[in-house]
This record gives C-alpha cells, structure tokens and sequence, in this order.
C-alpha cells in the first residue's frame, strides 16, 4: 500500500466533527449507484483515475464508516498500470493490473510475504485470514502493514487477486459510531470492486517476462549467488554441478532499474568458469568461462513495461 498523511487524533476528530456524522463528499459519485455512463472501466486496458469512483461514500457509509475527503486521484508513474486513490487518514483504494495472472500471483505473494515480514520485525499482532472474498483467486486480511502497534485508531487492509487483477484497500482507523467490524467491511468493500469491473483481470493482456540466470563450466561450482528479481533476495547455492542455469519471472513493481547480479566460485582454482543474464531470451551481461576460479555478471536493467 502506498501511503498518504497521518493526523493527530485531536485533529481529526475536530474534522470528523466539522464534516458531520456523514462525512464529506469525497468524490462526485457520493450516491450508492453507478454514474451516468456506468461504472468506470479500463481505457485501452489502462487502469485511469477515474476507477477511484468504484468505491463511493454510500458504499463505505453502508457499513457505518464515513470515508473524509480526497487526498489524491492518480495513475501510479512509477508503476506499469495502476491508480492509487487517497482519502484523509488512511483510508486508501490501491488497483493494478499486470500482464498476466502469473505475473499478478508472484506480485501478491511479495505483497504478503512483506506484510508479514513487516508485522514481525515491528512485534505486532496479526489477525491474518486468507481467502476472505468470493469471486477472487486469493486474498488476505489483516492490520495495516504500515499502522503502529499501539494506535489508538488501528487500521485494517486487505489485499486480492482475481487473474491479473491486484485490488489492495486500507480501512481508516477512525470508526463511526455503528460501523461493522473491519473484515466485513473491507471484504464487502472489495467485492463490490470486483463486481464493477467483471471482465479486468481475467484474461492475460502480456506476458510474463523471463530472466535466466547461467554458470558454464565444467565440475561444480562451490558457490553460486544471484539476486532474485522476483522476491529481491540474495539467493546462494553450494556445491553446484555445472553447467547451472534458472529462470525467473520478472515482474515490474514499478522500478525504475532492476539489479540483475550473479557470481560463482569454481570448486578448483583453475577451472575454468564463466557467466550468463538473458532476459526473454536475450542477453544482459556476459562473461565467457576463463581460468580463475571466479566468474561475475552484474548489469543494471530497465525493466521491460
């Protein structure tokens, strides 16, 4: 999730007050049903910022929440194809739209993965449950990867997939005075996301790009290290009988360059090793096998859109 301005409790409650148990308008649709001309869809399968109005006021005073005021509309510049849209506190509508499905699935499982990694480090309760939303391939819920531990206004999340559909909402902390527990709320939230945009996600637009990493040479290495452009970890191997290769799925998360690095030992001084980076096919960076002992390939790469 992307991340907007947090206000001193006083503050906001001096707003919600001024705003009135409703809250204010924070998009032109406020009402419960579809603008004129249909809900928003993809143009030229781009996701626009107009999509922000697939949630409404309605839909979240629906389940007692008042969302407060736009904050920011916007395609994500940074990103290959998604909008980020949001509101006072932490209320937040995150849409993105990969290639294809794999693609989609590698980026949730990062996603997730974080997420845990995150409330760990940080020592905070979890009350993580997956597969929460019908009509999605998978989703989780949980506190907010990014609140604090002991906020008063805690904040929820949720996050789902449906084909190379990724639909990630943040629930605001500050709950109106009948509003429903988080995970309904953002479940019903999120399924009604997915039933305004019916046909997005289903059918791959791309394709998945492919990064192969290779050693040549002869025997076993006694170490191979390569960063892994799909999770961003530092991989290493031991005692690896050569030649090696594997390959990997490279997803755009939005970097401007991706790292690609990778290094071998020979198991024997004098072996001769050497080392390959293609990307769908075609080569980054080269090394031919030489006597040494050690091969490194490292190049820089703009990741393709």
């Amino acid at each position: 999730m992307k991340r907007g301005a947090m206000l001193v409790p006083l503050v906001l409650t001096a707003v919600l007050t001024a705003c009135g148990s409703g809250g204010a308008k924070s998009s032109e649709n406020s009402g419960g049903g579809p603008p004129k001309g249909g809900w928003p869809q993809p143009v030229n399968g781009q996701l626009t910022p107009q999509m922000c109005g697939l949630l409404t006021d309605a839909d979240y005073a629906k389940y007692g929440h008042a969302r407060l005021p736009v904050i920011s509309q916007k395609r994500l510049d940074n990103a290959p194809n998604a909008i980020d849209c949001l509101y006072t506190t932490s209320d937040e509508l995150d849409i993105g739209l990969q290639p294809t499905a794999e693609a989609a699935k590698t980026q949730f499982a990062a996603g997730l993965k974080d997420h845990k990694e995150r409330l760990t480090e940080d020592h905070r309760p979890t009350v993580l449950a997956t597969n929460v939303v019908q009509g999605a391939d998978e989703s989780w819920f949980d506190y907010w990867t990014l609140g604090t531990a002991n906020s008063q206004f805690k904040e929820y999340e949720i996050s789902v997939r449906r084909g190379s559909l990724v639909v990630g909402i943040v629930l605001s902390g500050l709950k109106g005075k009948n509003e429903k527990d988080p995970r309904t709320v953002l479940t019903g939230l999120a399924g009604l996301v997915l039933q305004r945009i019916p046909n997005v996600g289903r059918a791959d637009t791309g394709k998945t790009h492919k990064a192969e990493f290779a050693v040549a040479g002869a025997g076993r290495a006694r170490q191979i290290v390569f960063n892994d452009p799909t999770s961003g970890e530092v991989t290493t191997l031991k005692n690896v009988k050569l030649p090696w290769h594997v390959e990997k799925p490279l997803i755009n998360y939005g970097q401007a360059q991706i790292m690609l690095n990778l290094n071998a030992v020979s198991g024997a001084p004098m072996a001769a090793i050497g080392c390959n980076i293609s990307v769908d096919g075609k080569t980054v960076v080269q090394e031919d096998p030489k006597i040494g002992g050690f091969a490194n390939c490292s190049q820089p790469f703009t990741p393709p859109k």
